[in-house]
């Protein structure tokens, strides 16, 4: 080791040669392969784990890969999983934005209110099976819940797989009477040899046996694309906005003041002054502060909706309403315009129409095929979620009631199909004064 003293007095000390002479006599070490000394605790570029942090004094933490970041604005691997196919397997960001599973909640909620019923090759109506009212006891409390999962199912992960649990007798048609919505992340789907293979742990199912219902399809990918996929960016900074905006909220909000210091001072002397102004404060009953000639009191006038980017983060809530197909008015995110009561009440008809629709269709035709005979197909009924108001369904019947048949004489709806359609039970055995008091004849 040789040593160099510079001018402006810094030594520099050279130890190639030690490392070449022990390299020569110790060949079977590798100078890379070893335990580093231990320097003792650094101190990170930018505010990590445990450190003192931008916006908190001590014990905050976030991880950034630049000094600066509000608090809680993490960055892989403390956000979203971005590996592997699919967004967010693994943490689940979207769990953790209400907006998300506002909108998935509401969908699956309105289709799980729809009745179903059954139409034959000819149009007409039937009453399908008892899975039709609970598909499986066992898992399920009724209808509603099992539409739930399988709602949730399609939209948050892009695919619904159902799972035959009971079939009809040996002297039956062998049809299918009891399933239930797996879970889509373990379950494995493969094309193999002109074939679609399902497995779960490495164990294939019976393909007789699953029912497989992707919202979008890619040319070439066995699983479903969800919406969830296309809109991980608004995700990731609505999820970064909620912390955000929590934590702002749990340390005590927007600071209204701040005391400056004319002159240098340092963490010690700042946590005095700090808590003198608190206990100050506290006792003086109103009276007007006192301060030093070396301190200022500097009131701030930042806007709480600015602090907290209100803005940036109705914008993403509303792109992330638009992927999920439903009207921001309806999970309660504030439009970009104004809405008067006329286009509010259409709101429920453009829901069913754009979003609603659509994927009971596509539920529908897939389980159709799975569940009922050929020719055969299931439908929801959607007139609870957007008839329109009792006034404007009244004109319309009394219209259809006078529409006669010149030929047969017959009307086109009669009272009793117009009280059956409004839920309304017929009473032939009472009179007209009976049936507004309630009294039997």
């Amino acid at each position: 080791m040789t040593e160099l003293e510079l001018s402006s007095g810094l030594i520099v000390r050279d130890r190639r040669a030690a490392h070449q002479r022990a390299a020569r006599e110790f060949p079977q070490i590798d100078p890379h392969d070893h335990i580093p000394n231990d320097n003792g605790p650094g101190s990170p570029v930018g505010p990590g784990v445990g450190g003192t942090t931008v916006m908190y004094p001590e014990g905050g933490w976030h991880a950034s890969s630049w000094d600066g970041w509000p608090t809680e604005w993490h960055t892989p691997p403390f956000g979203p999983d971005w590996s592997g196919e699919g967004y967010g397997r693994q943490n689940e960001m979207w769990g953790r934005v209400s907006t998300v599973m506002s909108c998935a909640s509401l969908n699956a909620r309105e289709l799980a209110s729809f009745p179903i019923y059954g139409v034959d090759k000819t149009s007409a109506p039937f009453a399908l099976p008892g899975w039709s009212s609970n598909p499986e006891p066992a898992m399920y409390s009724c209808w509603s819940e099992f539409m739930h999962a399988a709602v949730l199912s399609i939209q948050l992960r892009g695919e619904a797989f159902l799972y035959a649990t009971g079939r009809a007798g040996i002297n039956s048609d062998g049809a299918v009477t009891r399933f239930i919505v797996l879970n889509p992340d373990v379950v494995d789907a493969e094309w193999i040899d002109g074939e679609m293979v399902y497995s779960i742990a490495g164990g294939e199912l019976e393909p007789a046996d699953i029912c497989h219902v992707r919202y979008l399809t890619w040319p070439g990918r066995p699983h479903g694309v969800s919406p969830l996929e296309w809109i991980a960016g608004p995700i990731a900074t609505s999820s970064a906005l909620e912390r955000y905006a929590a934590n702002l909220a749990a340390r005590g909000g927007i600071p209204w003041a701040v005391l400056k210091a004319r002159g240098n001072i340092d963490k010690t002397q700042a946590e005095t002054i700090q808590a003198r102004w608190v206990s100050a404060a506290a006792r003086r009953d109103g009276a007007p502060a006192v301060m030093g000639g070396d301190i200022d009191l500097q009131a701030l006038s930042i806007a709480p909706r600015d602090m907290a980017l209100l803005e940036l983060r109705e914008f993403d809530e509303r792109r992330i309403c638009a992927a999920l197909g439903v009207p921001s008015f309806l999970v309660n995110v504030e439009q970009s315009n104004s809405m008067t009561y006329a286009n509010v009440s259409q709101v429920y008809d453009a829901h069913w129409r754009q979003t609603l629709r659509p994927l009971a269709q596509l539920l529908a035709d897939a389980w159709s095929s799975w569940l009922l005979p050929r020719g055969s197909r299931m439908e929801f009924n959607p007139d609870r979620y957007v008839q329109p108001p009792l006034a404007e369904r009244v004109a319309a019947w009394a219209t259809m009631f006078n529409i006669v048949d010149p030929v047969s004489g017959e009307r086109a709806i009669s009272i009793d199909e117009i009280r059956s359609a409004e839920r309304l039970i017929p009473q032939p055995n009472l009179d007209a004064a009976a049936r507004l008091t309630g009294a039997a004849t």
